[in-house]
């Protein structure tokens, strides 16, 4: 009890002694919501070196959202209209007089700049404890967390009550944020399905499961293609390159960008990078891979995303790494979701695993789902149990869950507490969160992975896997799309719940509809579970190609009763010939007039042997303005013909 009391006294003084006479404004969400469970041991180290960074508040952010939203919009003229990064740092960026103010004051508190993003989002800075203590008015304490010591503020920190609109989070102010990889290995004594060197699926296997070969063989296989890989470990290219030799997938390119100091140094998260870099390898086996590598922790985490996305030359981006969005810290949520906001207006599409714990995202009892999986400006990728037919094609699969055992798991899935339900999921789930995931793969260790990992042949699982394949699908697509000259998927979310809202010639998902999560069910159409399902993805590339060069039109045709009433999956019950009245807002209803003049086609996990034919052409009406934009136009130069600094329509 007396160490409790000098530790709350010392607080008490240093807090004071770092506060202003000025009005300050506190940031709010940088206390993570563990520390709840645990007192102080005592004032930590002041003297100590740190390392934080300070994001900003984007600049014209409402015009960024509507701007977002017209890309994704097929009525727009805007659809898919990407920016560049130059673009972004322009019009959304925080501004050069933004920058000096905010590092003018870390200055002025004995904070050296280390660097400042060339977005604008981002101030690195270093110093002791003890003046960002002072920087910020907050008093930093060691707590005692599983067995680890770690430092944390006791108190929300504070800037002066005039940066307050530019300062959104700052990191780097706790040791807590450790971010876990979602791979798990199958007991050695185990029998898992597939005919690796020890069992599990091979990438011949997985290909024919998900329907991969009929890209691969027309040349669709990632040549041209870049995929970034996000990590906070190094790897081992011998590993990686005895598994290319076996299964023949060639030589793959991949290099290193190494972040915050980092190095490619192996260390105990370095299975994770191995799976994803070879995972990808078996379905994109000639994509150029870039390898992200930075540190372990929030500051590391966030600036790997911020160099993503300020690079730009990856339009896939597979993430197996995460945190219980309860821990993450709503701060520090708000501050990566800037940078994803950026990357989807760029046409970058970020593909993450939704977790292992199931709807248990946090290891405990309660509900709760990771991030950045449950970010609306990310794919979550959920997981199954797949069983395959003897000529390796698909047979079934069920929603995974391992209840006993050495390890309890399943497929990450639930309602976000902290994001609003997006757009995209309107006529999907009617829980006015957003739900995770949006789709799922194989992922149970009991239907593993063939993977060669730190020196021998395993059998891999986890949500892990599934990620970076789907980002390998996405990846072949686009190429596939490109040279059709069709728009790619660009950020995701918009092409795969078009297929899913709309009825389709080919069945772009395999609709899960058995097994459960821990909590929640499988059903008919979208579950909380597996989400739409799992990739077809000649189907997904071939549906995506005549989208894209059909119309849609607003209205619906169709009758359907049901949709999703209770937040964790579909009760559509039947009766849709052919439009969508679930609030989606849209029906596709031109474009496909190749092959069968009736042929059957895929709505919403259902299939119908008689459609209504497409017949009516565009009722594309140009730009029709979008809140935030004066007089409903865009400020871009040369108006809405020219679009100067937009990338390529990918």
């Amino acid at each position: 009890m007396l160490l409790l009391l000098v530790t709350a006294m010392i607080a008490a003084q240093r807090t004071a002694a770092h506060a202003k006479s000025a009005p300050r404004y506190t940031m709010r969400g940088h206390i993570a919501p563990v520390l709840k469970q645990y007192k102080p041991m005592h004032a930590a180290d002041s003297h100590q070196s740190m390392h934080l960074a300070v994001s900003l508040r984007l600049r014209n952010e409402a015009q960024l959202d509507a701007l977002i939203a017209a890309q994704n919009d097929p009525h727009s003229s805007l659809y898919h209209r990407y920016i560049t990064p130059e673009y972004f740092t322009e019009h959304f960026a925080p501004d050069e007089q933004t920058i000096e103010r905010v590092s003018d004051y870390l200055r002025a508190n004995g904070l050296s700049i280390d660097n400042v993003s060339s977005n604008h989002q981002l101030i690195s800075m270093s110093g002791s404890m003890e003046n960002a203590e002072k920087a910020f008015a907050v008093s930093i304490s060691d707590y005692q967390i599983d067995g680890q010591v770690v430092y944390a503020p006791t108190d929300e920190p504070s800037v002066p009550a005039e940066l307050g609109d530019v300062i959104l989070h700052v990191s780097g102010l706790d040791s807590i944020a450790h971010y876990r990889h979602f791979a798990q290995f199958a007991p050695r004594a185990s029998t898992v399905p597939g005919s690796g060197p020890v069992g599990g699926y091979t990438p011949t296997e997985l290909r024919a499961a998900y329907n991969v070969n009929p890209l691969l063989n027309a040349g669709y296989n990632g040549k041209g293609q870049t995929v970034a890989l996000f990590e906070l470990d190094g790897y081992t290219p011998s590993n990686v390159n005895t598994y290319l030799q076996h299964y023949n997938l060639g030589s793959t390119k991949y290099s290193n960008v190494l972040i915050d100091g980092a190095r490619n140094t192996a260390g105990s998260g370095a299975l994770e990078v191995e799976l994803d870099m070879e995972v990808l390898s078996a379905i994109a086996p000639q994509a150029t891979q870039k390898v992200y590598i930075g540190p372990n922790s929030a500051n590391g985490a966030l600036d790997i995303y911020n160099r993503i996305v300020s690079d730009n030359s990856a339009k896939v981006i597979s993430i197996s790494w995460g945190q219980c969005e309860r821990d993450t810290g709503t701060a520090l949520v708000d501050a990566m979701d800037n940078v994803f906001k950026q990357g989807v207006a760029q046409g970058q599409a970020f593909f993450a695993a939704s977790g292992d714990s199931g709807a248990y995202g946090c290891d405990d009892k309660q509900l709760n789902v990771d991030y950045p999986a449950g970010d609306p400006h990310v794919v979550g990728v959920g997981g199954t149990k797949l069983s395959i037919n003897s000529d390796n094609t698909y047979a079934s699969e069920s929603a995974w869950s391992s209840p006993s055992g050495q390890r309890i798991g399943g497929g990450g899935g639930g309602i976000s507490q902290h994001f609003s339900r997006p757009a995209y999921q309107d006529g999907v789930q009617s829980n006015a969160k957003r739900a995770v995931p949006d789709v799922s793969a194989d992922a149970d260790i009991n239907s593993g992975y063939s993977l060669y990992i730190q020196g021998h042949w395993d059998i891999v699982g986890g949500t892990s896997a599934a990620a970076p394949l789907w980002a390998g699908i996405a990846t072949n697509v686009n190429q596939y799309l490109q040279a059709q000259n069709k728009p790619t998927l660009g950020s995701g979310h918009e092409a795969l719940y078009s297929l899913y809202k709309n009825q389709q010639q080919y069945a772009p998902y395999h609709d899960v509809t058995s097994g459960n999560n821990l909590y929640y069910n499988a059903k008919q159409g979208y579950d909380m579970a597996t989400g739409m399902g799992t990739p077809d993805a000649w189907n997904i590339a071939r549906d995506l190609a005549a989208k894209s060069g059909s119309t849609t039109s607003g209205g619906s045709t169709g009758t359907t009763t049901g949709g999703d009433t209770s937040g964790s999956g579909s009760t559509n019950t039947g009766g849709n010939t052919g439009g969508d009245t679930s609030g989606s807002g849209s029906t596709n209803t031109g474009g496909n007039t190749g092959g069968n003049t009736n042929p059957p086609c895929y709505h919403r996990g259902y299939r119908y042997n008689n459609c209504n034919p497409n017949t009516s052409g565009s009722t594309n009406g140009g730009n029709t303005g979008y809140p935030g934009y004066p007089g409903g136009g865009y400020p871009y130069p040369g108006g809405n013909n020219g679009y100067p600094g937009y990338g390529p329509n990918w």
